[in-house]
């Protein structure tokens, strides 16, 4: 598992997320999440919005998003929001629902392989990649 706060390597999925959200994210000063949908080699299939927040909040049931990877016919599925704030640190909270979702999606056959955090400054981190 990848350490809180680190970016990740270029060749993993949040990698490739973070480059094709990123530049969506970083502006902006609410929080939104994202979902990305990935075919059965890793790549971006589609991606949607899921939710927007506050400038330091956001809140999403796990059921929606589970819902919505299904919806989309996920092979696997990628989450990414921004922190305005600037830190890419996840919470407690984005760690919490990143490790229920990983259990429950890996239940339903649709994992969730990766959750990036982005910030302003373009920089990102992965939670427990």
């Amino acid at each position: 598992m990848r350490r809180r706060g680190r970016a990740p390597a270029e060749g993993l999925p949040s990698a490739r997320v973070a480059r094709t959200l990123g530049p969506r994210l970083a502006s902006l000063v609410h929080e939104e999440l994202w979902i990305a949908a990935l075919d059965a080699h890793g790549r971006v299939r589609e991606t949607r919005l899921l939710a927007r927040g506050s400038d330091d909040a956001l809140y999403v049931g796990r059921s929606t998003v589970l819902r919505r990877a299904l919806d989309m016919a996920a092979h696997s599925f990628v989450l990414a929001h921004n922190h305005p704030s600037g830190d890419p640190t996840p919470t407690r909270e984005d760690e919490a629902m990143t490790l229920e979702l990983r259990h429950v999606g890996s239940e339903l056959q649709v994992p969730l392989t990766a959750h990036v955090i982005v910030t302003p400054s373009g920089r990102y981190a992965a939670v427990h990649e």
